[in-house]
């Protein structure tokens, strides 16, 4: 092999090179930029549940970053589902570093909402007839929605670890109470709160309620119609 011959070879050689670095590089950042987004993804699944409860109860959120800087935000001009999302856009494009952390700042009004969901899941009862006209006798929420047996919950930890819960049809138990009729579906349905004397309220002759509803509505104390011998209209 001749000077030139060696000299080609080289040449060839040192291209081949770079260009197996370019590729290399090029695989490795889109390895990267998966793996964020990934890992952003994962993230959102497991703070879903906490940002929607903020927003639905209008709490405040404390949110923190890596550094263990921290600061509060509010829902007053954007919902927290929005900030967070952007949140977790910006670093998946790496306009953020890091993900943040996302903690509920408990008010006053937080205790008496856990114990308003508690009375609420606990005594009321929704009944009817499904659509091909069979009576579907009162069930509580929880034999509705395919969810376990209701169990008090006692602070907002366990409210949140109640969230995220899946019910038999693999709905999380946030999700599944979004909407809540007649057997587990959106459909009306006779809603009552059992006051577990032989008499109810009537909540609704036909009609849902909200999640947000269990948390803020005394259905105890409902007005619409009081005193009612269970089994009567």
């Amino acid at each position: 092999m001749n000077v030139i011959e060696k000299n080609k070879l080289k040449v060839i050689l040192v291209i081949t090179s770079i260009l197996a670095l370019v590729f290399i590089a090029i695989v490795g950042v889109e390895y990267l930029d998966k793996k964020r987004e990934d890992r952003a993804i994962k993230y959102y699944e497991e703070i879903a549940i906490t940002v929607t409860l903020a927003d639905m109860l209008e709490m405040e959120l404390e949110c923190s970053d890596n550094t263990g800087k921290s600061w509060i935000i509010t829902n007053q001009n954007e919902s927290f589902t929005d900030i967070v999302s952007q949140d977790i856009a910006d670093y998946i494009s790496g306009k953020k570093r890091s993900l943040y952390n996302y903690k509920i700042i408990e008010n006053e009004n937080m205790q008496k909402y856990i114990d308003n969901f508690n009375d609420n899941m606990m005594h009321i009862r929704i009944s009817g007839e499904n659509g091909a006209g069979i009576p579907i006798p009162p069930k509580t929420i929880s034999e509705g929605e395919g969810m376990e047996e209701f169990q008090e919950i006692k602070n907002l930890e366990e409210l949140i670890a109640y969230m995220n819960k899946i019910t038999k049809k693999g709905k999380y138990y946030l999700s599944a109470l979004a909407v809540i009729g007649l057997d587990g579906s959106g459909a009306n349905g006779r809603i009552t709160f059992d006051m577990g004397d032989g008499t109810e309220n009537v909540i609704h002759k036909s009609g849902t309620i909200s999640i947000r509803d269990l948390f803020t509505v005394t259905y105890r104390t409902y007005e619409y119609e009081r005193g009612v011998k269970v089994g009567g209209e």
